[in-house]
C-alpha cells in the first residue's frame, strides 16, 4: 500500500538533493489540491482510476529510479547533451512527473495539452527559484516532459521518455492507467486487476532497463501491452527496455523487449 508520505522519503532518498527535494515537496503540498481535484474527476466523472497525489507521487519516484538506471549504464541526458548539468534532467523529471496528469480536470482528450496549460505559470515560478542563468530552456524541457508522457505523442528527450515509462508502470492491482468500466466485467476490467506488482531494475548492457512484472494470470499481459508497451515504443528508450513478465501459470516468465 502506497502512502504519499512513504513515498517522499523515497523520492527524497533517490534526489541526492535537499535543496531540489525541498523545492519538489513544497510543490506538492501546495499544489496538493490540483492533484486531489484532478482526481475527483477523473474517478467521478470520467469513472477511471487512481490519477491523484500517489499516482503522481509514484510516478515521480519510478521515473528517477529509471534515470539513476541511465546514468548507470553511461547514458547521456537530453539536457546534459544540451551542457546542462544532471541536476537540470532531475528537475525536468521530477517536475515533469507532478505535473503530468493535472489537464485530467478540464477534459481526458488531450489531457496532456491542458496538462501543459495549467503547469505552464507554475512551472515558471519554480524555474526561476531554481536557475537564473537559462531558465527558459529549462521550462520549456519541463513542458515537454508534460506534453509527451502520453503515447500518442511521441517523445523528444530523454527526461521526456523517463516520464512516460514511469507513467505505464503504474498498473498495479487495479491501479492501471488503462480505462475499464468499474461494473462490467470484460478483458480490461480483468487484466486491470490481475498485476500484482511492477519493479524497475538495472538490465543488461543492450537493455539497461528491467521491469519485472508479477501478475495472477495470463490476461495481465493485455494490460502491459496496451499501456506500458505503447509508452515505451513511444519513447527514445524503445529497443533498450526488456520486460520479464511473470505471468501466474506454474512459474511461467515471459521475457521480451520492446
Amino acid at each position: 500500500m502506497y502512502t504519499e508520505e512513504g513515498l517522499l522519503e523515497e523520492i527524497k532518498a533517490i534526489l541526492e538533493d535537499d535543496e531540489l527535494f525541498e523545492l519538489y515537496e513544497r510543490a506538492f503540498r501546495e499544489y496538493h489540491y490540483y492533484f486531489e481535484t484532478t482526481n475527483y474527476i477523473v474517478l467521478n466523472v470520467y469513472g477511471f482510476n487512481d490519477h491523484g497525489p500517489v499516482h503522481v507521487l509514484l510516478t515521480t519516484r519510478r521515473a528517477l529510479e529509471l534515470l539513476r538506471i541511465v546514468k548507470n549504464a553511461g547514458m547521456r541526458t537530453t539536457a546534459e547533451k544540451l551542457g546542462k548539468p544532471l541536476r537540470w534532467s532531475k528537475f525536468i523529471v521530477a517536475f515533469g512527473a507532478l505535473f503530468h496528469d493535472i489537464g485530467n480536470m478540464i477534459h481526458r482528450n488531450i489531457h496532456y495539452e491542458f496538462s501543459v496549460f495549467l503547469a505552464e505559470p507554475i512551472v515558471e515560478k519554480l524555474v526561476g527559484e531554481f536557475e537564473e542563468r537559462d531558465p527558459l530552456l529549462l521550462k520549456a524541457l519541463t513542458l515537454n516532459a508534460i506534453y509527451t508522457h502520453d503515447e500518442a505523442v511521441p517523445c523528444t528527450t530523454i527526461e521526456g521518455s523517463l516520464v512516460t515509462i514511469a507513467d505505464g508502470c503504474d498498473m498495479e492491482a487495479g491501479r492501471s492507467r488503462l480505462a475499464y468500466k468499474k461494473d462490467k466485467v470484460d478483458i480490461h476490467a480483468v487484466s486491470a486487476l490481475t498485476i500484482e506488482r511492477v519493479e524497475i531494475g538495472e538490465g543488461d548492457g543492450e537493455h539497461p532497463i528491467l521491469i519485472e512484472i508479477w501478475m495472477k494470470h495470463p490476461a495481465g499481459i493485455f494490460q502491459v501491452d496496451e499501456i506500458l508497451t505503447k509508452k515505451v515504443k513511444s519513447s527514445l528508450l524503445r529497443g533498450r527496455v526488456k520486460l520479464r513478465i511473470h505471468t501466474g501459470m506454474q512459474g511461467e516468465v515471459v521475457e521480451k523487449v520492446v
